[in-house]
């Protein structure tokens, strides 16, 4: 009977959760029907100038962008110019174990934009940052460098989404 009743409350479970609006963050699935979503950024041309094209930030924020379906390019006539200025990264000590060692850390990734089509600003130079804290293990040294270098990647796809939705949000305004 117990059995049961857990089958039935996990099956309900989804439709309980899509039916009070409850949506996973960065999911796009159903965005247009969410009060204040537009699609600003689809057939949007953005020529994305940055002090460093190839690094990682920049890819992840041109993947971003071709997802929203902006077409970046700098033929246009008068084009979005997003600038993007370099990736930032901090470490900071939060706590120290008992042999003066870093138990956790906080990680902060930033990086400064700003918006602007023809000589009209659409968005003012702003720093744009996302943190994390991060537990290091000075016994797991290989693992934890691995955890980091994952954690480094998730860190840039979410500043790549920030960057993507403020960007949105210029052309919104």
């Amino acid at each position: 009977m117990k059995y049961r009743r857990f089958v039935t409350l996990l099956c309900l479970l989804p439709l309980i959760l899509s039916g009070c609006g409850f949506q996973l963050k960065g999911s796009q699935v159903g965005a247009s029907n969410v009060a204040g979503a537009n699609d600003s950024l689809n057939g949007q041309v953005v020529w994305l100038a940055s002090s460093q094209p190839r690094s990682l930030l920049s890819a992840a924020l041109a993947q971003q962008l071709t997802n929203a379906g902006v077409r970046l390019d700098e033929g246009d006539s008068e084009p979005l110019l997003l600038k993007l200025g370099e990736e930032q990264f901090e470490q900071r000590n939060l706590s120290l174990t008992a042999q003066a060692r870093s138990a956790e850390v906080e990680l902060t990734m930033r990086s400064r934009i700003s918006v602007t089509r023809g000589n009209r600003t659409l968005l003012e130079p702003t720093l744009v940052s996302v943190t994390r804290q991060f537990y290091n293990d000075p016994r797991n040294v290989v693992g934890k460098a691995e955890e980091l270098d994952v954690l480094r990647t998730e860190m840039r796809a979410e500043l790549a989404a920030q960057i993507t939705r403020r960007l949105e949000y210029s052309l919104g305004n």
